[in-house]
C-alpha cells in the first residue's frame, strides 16, 4: 500500500524502541512497530514483579496507544532486505500463561522507507545442557510473572504433610545464575521475599536457601570495589551464598551440577547472566558489527554501517544491538534512552515528504547526551 508520508519501521520496544514508537511525530511519519510482546518492559522493576513485591502491571506500558497513529504486529523480525527495503517477520502468537510461540507458517513482510534496528538482546546460556528447558530468565514481565508462580509452588509444595523437611529444604533452594546488576539484584529481593514469607509460612522458617553461581572471580565486576564489598556484606547478613569461579555443566529439572561441586538440588534456577544478539540482528549480512557481542556499529549520527564503514543511509540502529564505531558504550538503558531521544528530535525536525527522505540520512551528531552536536 502506497503512503502519503514516509514509512518508518521500529524493530523492537525495549528502551529504545518504544521511546521511539511513543514521540516521533505520527503526524509526518506512517510509523510501524515490529516486537514479540505488545507491552514495554521497565526492567529495573521486574526483580520485584517477580518476587510478588511489587504488582507487575505496574512495570509495563502499553505499546498501543488510543491517540497515537501507528500500527504496531505482535511479531518477530527474522530477515531484512536492506536493498529492497523490507523486513520479513513472523507472528508471535500469546498462550495462555503468557508465553509465546513464533508462528514460521505464516511470514509476511513490512516495506519501510526508514528502518530502525532496535531489537535489544536475548538470553546467552552457552549452550549449557538443560539450560533453555529449566531455568527461569528476567527479561520481560511474563518472565516475572512465571518466577513468581514458581515460587509460590515451591512453598505450598514444601508445606505439604508429605513433605520431609529435607526435601522441603530442596525445594526452597534457589540457585541464581549470574553474579551481575540482575542476579544481585533478584537475590536481593529473593531474601527480602523470604524475610515476609516467615510470617505467612512460619513452619519453613529457616529452610529457604539462595546461591549466587558467578564464572567469575567476583560478583558485579564492572562496578567500584566499594559496592562490591556492600553487596557481599548484605548478603552474608542474610545468609546469602556466593559461588565464584563456579562452572556450571548442566541444569535439570530439580538440580544444577558445577564442575566443582557435581550435583545441587534446587527448587529453582534463575539464569540472568549472558546476552548474545537476537537472530534477526545476526542475519543483517553486509552490515560492520562489533567484535564482541556482535553489535551493529554506526556512525555518530546513529546510522548502521556497512562493511566497507560507508554509511547505509535511512536505516538506523540503537540500544542493545548497536553501538557507535570509535566510541564504544555500555549497552544500558541510560544510553539506550538518550540515543532515541536524540534521533526522535532529529527525525521530528524533518520535513515528512518522500521527495526529501535523501537528506533525512544525515541528521547532526549525537553527542553523547540525547541530543545533536552540529554538523560534523
Amino acid at each position: 500500500m502506497n503512503s502519503v508520508w514516509p514509512r518508518i519501521l521500529i524493530v523492537g520496544a525495549g528502551w529504545a524502541g518504544f521511546i521511539l514508537s511513543q514521540q516521533l511525530d505520527d503526524s509526518k511519519y506512517d510509523i510501524t512497530i515490529i516486537a514479540p510482546h505488545q507491552t514495554f518492559a521497565y526492567t529495573p522493576l521486574l526483580a520485584s514483579a517477580a518476587t510478588g513485591l511489587f504488582f507487575s502491571r505496574l512495570a509495563e506500558e502499553p505499546i498501543r496507544r488510543a491517540h497515537r497513529r501507528m500500527t504496531y504486529y505482535r511479531a518477530l523480525a527474522t530477515a531484512a532486505d536492506l536493498d529492497q527495503k523490507s523486513v520479513t517477520c513472523i507472528p508471535s502468537i500469546l498462550q495462555p500463561g503468557g508465553r509465546d510461540i513464533p508462528d514460521a507458517n505464516h511470514p509476511f513482510t513490512v516495506d519501510y522507507d526508514i528502518l530502525i534496528i532496535a531489537p535489544g538482546c536475548v538470553n546467552q546460556t552457552f549452550n549449557t545442557p538443560g539450560a533453555t528447558e529449566h531455568c527461569f530468565f528476567l527479561k520481560t514481565v511474563p518472565d516475572a510473572e512465571a518466577i513468581k508462580a514458581k515460587l509460590l509452588s515451591l512453598l505450598e509444595v514444601a508445606s505439604l504433610p508429605t513433605t520431609s523437611p529435607e526435601r522441603a529444604k530442596e525445594l526452597l533452594h534457589i540457585a541464581v545464575v549470574g553474579g551481575g546488576p540482575t542476579g544481585v539484584e533478584l537475590s536481593a529481593e529473593l531474601t527480602d521475599l523470604f524475610s515476609e514469607m516467615s510470617k505467612t509460612y512460619p513452619h519453613l522458617a529457616g529452610l529457604p536457601s539462595i546461591t549466587i553461581h558467578d564464572v567469575a572471580p567476583e560478583i558485579l565486576g564492572v562496578f567500584h570495589q566499594k559496592l562490591k564489598a556492600h553487596a557481599l556484606r548484605s548478603f552474608r547478613k542474610h545468609g546469602v551464598e556466593v559461588k565464584t569461579n563456579s562452572h556450571i555443566e548442566k541444569i535439570e529439572e530439580d538440580a544444577l551440577y558445577t564442575k566443582e561441586d557435581g550435583r545441587i538440588p534446587v527448587g529453582m534456577v534463575a539464569w540472568a547472566t549472558g546476552n548474545r544478539q537476537c537472530d534477526f540482528v545476526e542475519s543483517l549480512h553486509g552490515l560492520s558489527k562489533a567484535t564482541r557481542l556482535g553489535r551493529i556499529l554506526t556512525d555518530q549520527r546513529l546510522r548502521a554501517l556497512k562493511e566497507d564503514q560507508s554509511v547505509l543511509e535511512n536505516v538506523y540502529a540503537l540500544g542493545d544491538a548497536a553501538d557507535i564505531f570509535g566510541n564504544g558504550l555500555p549497552t544500558t538503558a541510560e544510553v539506550a534512552v538518550q540515543k532515541a531521544e536524540y534521533l526522535v528530535n532529529t527525525l521530528n525536525r524533518r520535513i515528512g515528504q518522500v521527495k526529501q527522505l535523501g537528506w533525512l540520512g544525515d541528521p547532526e551528531a549525537w553527542d553523547g547526551q540525547g541530543h545533536g552536536g552540529g554538523q560534523v
